[in-house]
């Protein structure tokens, strides 16, 4: 099989993660990469308590770690000769940011500060995901399915919000983006306002609001069945000179932080 960066997107509640697994065990030579997770976000505690004064601080915190783990991917990939699979993308990230101005949460110099690095990281050209598969659930099965999480302002509302910046981002009417017809209509015309197309070179629509339907080797077999590209055409973008360089840029501030959090917690 073709080595592949395969990335699964959704709203919260979505399944990405149990897409994600089951794809990864079911490709041979071929690693999952899970999303970088709250519980080790340091400013997750303070945003839970005040989001309007620490949302800037953890969505961009949020972002750089999705950068490190996808350049981890990468180099994984480059350095094995495996597949790699995520259960998110650089360019999801997006989608939680504008939630936050929307609530208040941001200001709009905040934003304009958070798509600054947005910008930066995008400017990089990392290859873009072979397959990104686009996990489609309505909004009350996806409360339904993590009504025990904590969440500042979470219900079906925003979720709803959620799934139709999903929608924006990934599910744009073009030649590469593959629904079934019963999910047809939830594609958005190219002339929609609100946030770009993310790159990829294929996209997949799958239902997955009803798990008892759901064959997790269905989405496999497609994995497995998407166009070959050369591989040394397609990382090239991330070994050409200075990109390694500009990527620890990035991610500097991050390990300062990490490196803060660590010395106050330790006894």
């Amino acid at each position: 099989m073709p080595q592949q960066l395969v990335t699964v997107e959704g709203n919260i509640g979505s399944g990405k993660t149990t897409c994600a697994r089951a794809v990864a065990n079911y490709m041979p030579d071929c690693r999952f990469f899970p999303a970088p997770g709250r519980s080790k976000n340091p400013h997750w505690p303070a945003f839970h308590e005040r989001p309007e004064a620490h949302a800037l601080a953890m969505q961009s915190w949020f972002l750089r770690e999705r950068l490190k783990v996808y350049a981890s991917a990468l180099r994984h990939m480059r350095r094995t000769g495996e597949s790699a699979v995520l259960d998110f993308a650089l360019w999801s990230d997006e989608i939680y940011a504008t939630v936050h101005r929307e609530h208040g949460f941001m200001t709009d110099a905040e934003f304009d500060e958070y798509q600054e690095l947005s910008r930066r990281i995008l400017a990089l050209g990392l290859p873009p995901p072979h397959l990104t598969i686009v996990l489609h659930a309505d909004a009350a099965t996806c409360l339904e399915r993590v009504s025990g999480l904590e969440r500042p302002s979470f219900d079906e509302t925003l979720l709803r919000r959620l799934d139709a910046l999903h929608r924006q981002r990934y599910l744009r009417d073009l030649p590469t983006v593959i629904t079934p017809k019963h999910l047809a209509a939830e594609r958005v015309s190219l002339a929609t306002p609100g946030l770009t197309p993310a790159p990829s070179l294929q996209t997949l629509v799958r239902n997955w609001s009803d798990l008892s339907k759901v064959r997790p080797t269905a989405i496999a077999d497609a994995v497995l069945c998407t166009e070959p590209v050369d591989f040394a055409a397609w990382i090239a973008p991330f070994e050409a000179e200075g990109v390694s360089a500009r990527v620890d840029a990035l991610l500097a501030p991050l390990q300062t932080v990490l490196q803060t959090s660590q010395t106050a917690s330790a006894p």
